[in-house]
């Protein structure tokens, strides 16, 4: 079933962007108008500097590192509905300190000089577009990491509803601590590794999201996702909310759900689901939740799903098969001063390399400082129960200037 939804979501996507693209491009177009779509693009960018340090309890090691990052972007004005964008983005050493095994910048920033962005965009309808090439995905999916290589289409014409379909070959994380470039490691981020996707992985991930917000105060985000020969994954998001105006209080839930079909040799299909209600009174907002992950032999997490499901991503075990999570999230604004402290107990079947259990807690604070500067905080405290060298606290530390 799971193979003809894939061939489906192929056959959709290619049509839609000869569609979208056939109704223009044949027609002759001004040279004139194309130099002033190039002489007045956009700028913009970010300087920044970013330092981590880890200290590690168990074994009485401690590393860290700092770097000094450059982010520039150009995007062209639209001609013909056409638009042209790229970002480079440049990391620079600034301290580096370790037990002197490793050098830990080297081993988190991969590549000082990248292109993490470099596409076409093709506007075919009011809100409405195509885009193909290196592009800045974040929240707009649920892949992993920021940057994708491929192409996608995305529809929004009709109010309260997203419609967004899309193939990706690679993806990277390219932002102020990381430098994991596209391809890099002898391939290794490429979808037909067989060192991450087993033997005989497919060269394409193919997604296809839609987001409804057209019922007052509900929100739901079902997706489909198919890598051939590794996995195939179905879920939703839900996030429901009230509104009581005196006094001024906000209560809802949010839900999710996945089911990974696995075509991994050795590894089973899983269940996974999350809930997690809140409530928030203007300066205080609460959450706390529960997610369970399936167990045996189960992949509960494909390599592009890695950090998606829960607020928290420090412990590497996240998302292990039969594991229970309960966690909780308070967080305080201020102006525009906000802190957050999280919290999360995760319980395993017990393992030689997991122990019973693992705890992680997280307090941030961040701080616009002025309209461009955000200074920004996070501390650390990762804990494992019955296990040796594993426990762990971190700092680290974000200033950015957008401009």
């Amino acid at each position: 079933m799971h193979k003809l939804i894939a061939t489906g979501m192929r056959i959709a996507f290619v049509l839609m962007v000869f569609g979208v693209i056939g109704a223009d491009l044949l027609l002759a177009q001004e040279t004139e108008t194309l130099k002033n779509a190039f002489k007045k693009g956009t700028f913009s960018g970010a300087i920044g500097s970013y330092y981590e340090y880890t200290d590690k309890d168990a074994d009485d090691s401690d590393f860290g590192w700092a770097t000094g990052y450059f982010t520039f972007k150009y995007e062209t004005l639209s001609w013909h509905d056409l638009q042209l964008g790229v970002r480079f983005f440049n990391h620079n050493p600034l301290y580096s300190h370790d037990d002197g095994a490793t050098d830990p910048f080297d081993v988190d920033v991969e590549s000082r000089y990248t292109l993490p962005e470099l596409y076409l965009n093709y506007s075919f309808a009011e809100r409405s577009h195509l885009t193909v090439g290196r592009w800045e995905h974040l929240a707009m999916t649920h892949i992993d990491d920021n940057q994708s290589e491929g192409g996608y289409v995305q529809f929004k014409e009709i109010e309260g509803f997203e419609l967004t379909a899309g193939a990706m070959r690679r993806f990277a994380e390219i932002d102020y601590d990381d430098g994991e470039d596209f391809g890099r490691n002898n391939g290794s981020q490429d979808l037909d590794s067989e060192s991450t996707y087993g033997p005989g992985s497919g060269a394409q991930l193919y997604f296809l999201e839609g987001k409804y917000k057209g019922i007052d105060r509900l929100t739901l985000n079902p997706y489909i996702m198919y890598h051939n020969d590794y996995a195939s994954v179905y879920g939703i998001d839900t996030r429901v909310e009230g509104k009581i105006e005196d006094p001024d209080l906000t209560f809802g839930g949010e839900a999710s759900y996945y089911r990974v079909n696995a075509e991994i040799a050795g590894s089973g299909d899983a269940n996974n689901y999350m809930v997690a209600p809140f409530v928030k009174v203007q300066p205080v907002y609460v959450s706390v939740g529960y997610a369970r992950f399936d167990d045996g032999d189960a992949l509960t997490k494909p390599a592009w799903l890695r950090d998606y499901f829960l607020p928290v991503d420090q412990v590497a075990t996240y998302g292990t098969p039969d594991s229970d999570v309960v966690f909780g999230k308070l967080k305080l604004t201020f102006g525009d001063f906000w802190t957050h402290f999280i919290l999360a107990d995760t319980k395993y079947a017990t393992t030689a390399g997991r122990g019973d259990g693992s705890q992680e807690y997280e307090l941030q604070f961040g701080y616009k400082l002025f309209k461009r500067l955000d200074p920004n905080l996070r501390l650390f405290d990762v804990q494992f129960d019955n296990i040796d060298n594993r426990d762990y606290q971190k700092i680290e530390t974000h200033v950015c200037f957008k401009f």
